[in-house]
């Protein structure tokens, strides 16, 4: 019995250890390199600045965004607002850098 509760704690844990491990967002994103991970630069540089304005932008689509029924019109103006939440996080993020 022990090794059956051995074996199914390490497979939990490993499939905790997967999710941080910097995968594509599950929807897919229109926002080239953006993945769920922690941003890896270090803070107030331009880099990660670009890095959280890129999560942001695509966290913000994901939130907004039902594929099985929004349409392409739906889609470009969700991606839009989504880019403009990016490039206020952008700005936010440069002028706390300093």
């Amino acid at each position: 019995m022990r090794p059956i509760i051995l074996a199914a704690t390490l497979a939990a844990l490993a499939g905790l250890a997967a999710c941080t491990g910097g995968t594509p967002y599950p929807n897919g994103s229109p926002f080239v390199g953006a993945r769920v991970s922690a941003n890896p630069y270090q803070p107030g540089t331009p880099d990660y600045c670009r890095e959280y304005a890129r999560q942001t932008a695509a966290n913000t689509y994901e939130n907004r965004i039902d594929r099985g029924e929004d349409g392409f019109g739906v889609q470009a103006l969700t991606r839009h607002s989504a880019e403009r939440s990016g490039d206020r996080a952008y700005q936010r993020c440069l002028q706390r850098g300093r």
